[in-house]
């Protein structure tokens, strides 16, 4: 009985090790209008929701919950809109515990919206060059329809 709880054991430690701790973060608006910054959290939060749909049981990944985010977003006053934004986000993900990050940036082009999304590797603190979601173009009043797209193209980046 002793051999089957320590080999349960053992394979439930290596288990909870190969799930990835994913930190979803608002994307960055490059626009500058600040009627768009309410789109940053938007993008954030359904983008883990999304992700989260797709490994409800956490086999591959864990999403780091929101309140977490928030929490610690507002504790170094992150902005999102703040050219600072990218470098400050790093003091916050390290401590979250998370190995990678999606984040990404928007922008309005005639009256669409460009969105880039990334996964970023939280050792290196590079994008991962094959799981990107790139030069996503939406009207304004559909931008929420990239979610899925954005989660298409970085999912094969978090399922290993």
């Amino acid at each position: 009985m002793l051999s089957i709880f320590y080999d349960f054991s053992i394979a439930f430690f290596l288990f909870s090790f190969s799930q990835l701790r994913i930190a979803v973060l608002p994307f960055q608006n490059m626009d500058g209008d600040l009627s768009l910054n309410l789109l940053s959290y938007q993008l954030q939060d359904s983008v883990a929701k999304l992700l989260h749909q797709y490994d409800s049981t956490q086999k591959y990944f864990v999403i780091i919950p929101a309140d977490s985010i928030d929490f610690l977003v507002s504790q170094f006053n992150l902005d999102p809109t703040n050219p600072q934004y990218p470098t400050d986000m790093w003091k916050a993900v390290k401590m979250l515990n998370a190995d990678a990050v999606i984040s990404g940036t928007f922008n309005r082009k005639a009256e669409r919206i460009l969105i880039n999304a990334y996964i970023y590797d939280v050792n290196t603190k590079l994008a991962y060059p094959d799981h990107q979601a790139r030069d996503i173009f939406k009207p304004e009043d559909k931008v929420m329809e990239a979610v899925p797209i954005i989660v298409k193209k970085l999912l094969p980046g978090l399922i290993q």
